[in-house]
């Protein structure tokens, strides 16, 4: 069965790169890093809801059981976001992915849904590969360009064009391929929330995380508040409905365990708001075993690909 997935993952992914992809990678780098065996990327939870009738909810997630992160920056107005969207809905599937819709705020007149905090953390986070992904010769690139999509904070891709055949390719490829994270299987992510008033006091864990191979490495948590679905008829790309719209991004530093006291930010609409524990992580002295790759290198290693588990797609 192993080598059947194998073979069938190289036909869907591989032949169409082989037919049109190029020398250049397949992907862009989501982080510019500063070299010298550098890695960084991203690792969360599944969301837990926060709806008005919960007063107390908490999940913990083994390592090896942790989600694929796609974030996603878009706008309301953005048509091409609407056609790399689909293409993202039909590289998914039904795999099990915690997506994270980022929409643009500063400076923006017509989107009603993103903040301040939602800004900082793209353009700290993404706002140089951004630029250096969306550049060409003869246009600068940007900081925050809908579509882009990041994929375990590790692989970018901005607008509409193409690294494969097919942006389904693209994002199919960047699935398959998963976080290149150091760390322990064993280890494990744990969130919780409880009532308090209008606020909530979210506990944090991060436990046995790092390898002990990894001598030199940083790591900062985030609570990220997403709303499920929010309907915004006005927006002018027609799509009415737009799913996964993160509201806040609150930067809880690098302890591994902790608490914050803090009212939740509202819904647009609804009572469907959720919150994700993401820990951004960085090591340093390791060479990237995944640089942007040759075909034939990608070749090889779905060759030796176990198949990801399948579950059902958070909408």
């Amino acid at each position: 069965m192993r080598k059947l997935v194998a073979l069938i993952l190289a036909s869907i992914i591989i032949i169409p790169i082989q037919a049109s992809a190029s020398s250049e990678g397949l992907w862009d780098d989501a982080r510019i890093l500063g070299g010298g065996g550098q890695l960084a990327g991203t690792i969360g939870t599944l969301p837990i809801d926060l709806t008005n009738n919960t007063t107390e909810t908490s999940a913990s997630f083994g390592i090896s059981d942790l989600p694929s992160i796609v974030e996603v920056y878009t706008a309301t107005w953005c048509t091409n976001c609407i056609t790399t969207e689909q293409a993202l809905d039909e590289a998914l599937g039904d795999q099990e992915v915690t997506r994270i819709h980022y929409h643009r705020h500063l400076f923006e007149p017509t989107d009603p849904f993103g903040s301040n905090s939602t800004e900082s953390r793209w353009i700290d986070s993404y706002g140089m590969g951004s630029i250096e992904s969306s550049k060409t010769d003869f246009l600068d690139g940007q900081e925050r360009v809908a579509p882009s999509k990041v994929f375990d904070g590790e692989r970018m891709y901005t607008g509409i064009s193409t690294k494969s055949n097919s942006l389904v390719t693209d994002y199919s490829t960047a699935l398959v391929l998963g976080s290149s994270h150091p760390f322990y299987d064993n280890g494990s992510l744990a969130l919780s929330a409880e009532r308090q008033g209008d606020s909530r006091e979210f506990s944090f864990s991060w436990d046995n995380v790092f390898s002990s191979s990894t001598e030199n490495w940083e790591a900062n948590g985030w609570l990220m508040f997403v709303e499920k679905t929010a309907k915004f008829p006005e927006g002018s790309n027609g799509k009415e409905n737009y799913s996964h719209v993160l509201h806040e991004a609150v930067n809880i530093g690098p302890s591994q365990n902790g608490s914050i006291l803090m009212e939740p930010p509202r819904t647009w609409d609804g009572d469907d708001l959720t919150v994700v524990l993401v820990i951004d992580w960085q090591t340093f002295g390791i060479e990237n075993s995944l640089p942007a790759p040759a075909v034939s290198t990608l070749l090889c290693m779905l060759a030796a690909f176990a198949p990801r588990r399948q579950h059902q797609h958070q909408d």
